[in-house]
């Protein structure tokens, strides 16, 4: 399963800018797709924006991986060359 590039997510305005690198995803229970850079307080203390993943995509080809996670559900890694870490989240 791969994501179709116009598909639309939410990105943190480090990641939006290409700041820096994707390191946390996260499907919402929802279902919504939300790609941030890994500062734990970036997703409460900025406007999150709307773009294709397929521009993630271009940048990080392991994102695409990230497309058979489940609602409800995060992948977090310490750096780009680091393997995804999947889990539940707690809802």
């Amino acid at each position: 399963m791969k994501f179709r590039d116009d598909y639309g997510v939410y990105v943190c305005p480090h990641v939006f800018n290409d700041e820096k690198p994707v390191l946390d995803a996260v499907r919402d229970p929802d279902g919504y797709w939300q790609f941030f850079c890994g500062d734990p307080s970036c997703p409460e203390n900025t406007e999150p924006k709307l773009v294709g993943v397929g521009h993630l995509i271009n940048r990080d080809k392991t994102i695409d991986e990230l497309a058979k996670l489940e609602v409800a559900s995060y992948a977090e890694r310490k750096s780009v060359k680091s393997p995804w870490r999947i889990g539940k989240l707690d809802v």
